[in-house]
């Protein structure tokens, strides 16, 4: 399973991720966001930064093309994950890297056309608005239908209700707060023991299957 740690801001997690097999760690680079990877901070990390092997994913509302260049100046990006109104001739300018569209199924109108149009180029991050009226159940529900090898799951995923979401088979998950001590600070222990569960799940699925 595709794990993503978002909202990285500090080496020792980035490494500690690595480290427990999280196949890849999102930098917010998003002004607004506690999460945000500012320019001080970006230029005292990505040295660091280029010297792990795990996927490093850059997150993004309505970039500019000199934005994501003077970021990727500093330090490469190995994906990017797209949360604003891109459209898909933007997103085709970066079809060599891992991409990642951002869709929030309580807010998208039209849901199926836009997977649609963009999963052909990108990965479909499937997630809740941040002030959503929707429960988890809802969310799974909503969801349900749209899970495929291209879909990776958000919304509120955590270590208790992980297996009702490792049971729909998505490509992978993408956690945020659910992984943090506070907004911003990432929670090391609550990192491994996310790892652990997945790594049981599918060594349970494996062995059904095997025998």
């Amino acid at each position: 399973m595709w794990i993503k740690i978002c909202g990285i801001t500090d080496i020792i997690s980035a490494l500690h991720c690595e480290m427990e097999g999280v196949s890849a760690v999102g930098l917010v680079f998003v002004p607004w966001s506690p999460r945000y990877i500012s320019w001080g901070l970006l230029n005292k990390i990505a040295p660091h930064l280029k010297k792990l092997k795990i996927l490093k994913i850059g997150v993004f509302i309505n970039p500019t093309l000199e934005e994501l260049k003077e970021i990727m100046n500093i330090l490469p990006l190995d994906g990017i994950q797209f949360h604003g109104d891109e459209e898909l001739g933007f997103l085709e300018k970066f079809k060599e890297f891992f991409l990642i569209k951002a869709i929030n199924v309580d807010k998208e109108e039209n849901l199926e056309r836009n997977i649609e149009k963009f999963s052909n180029l990108s990965y479909i991050l499937l997630d809740k608005s941040k002030n959503s009226n929707l429960n988890f159940e809802e969310f799974l529900i909503r969801v349900k239908k749209y899970v495929d090898k291209k879909t990776i799951l958000a919304g509120g995923i955590n270590e208790e209700n992980l297996e009702r979401v490792l049971v729909l088979d998505p490509f992978g998950i993408d956690l945020s707060s659910s992984v943090e001590i506070e907004k911003g600070k990432k929670d090391l222990l609550k990192i491994s023991n996310f790892m652990r569960k997945v790594r049981e799940y599918e060594r349970n699925r494996f062995e059904k299957v095997s025998r």
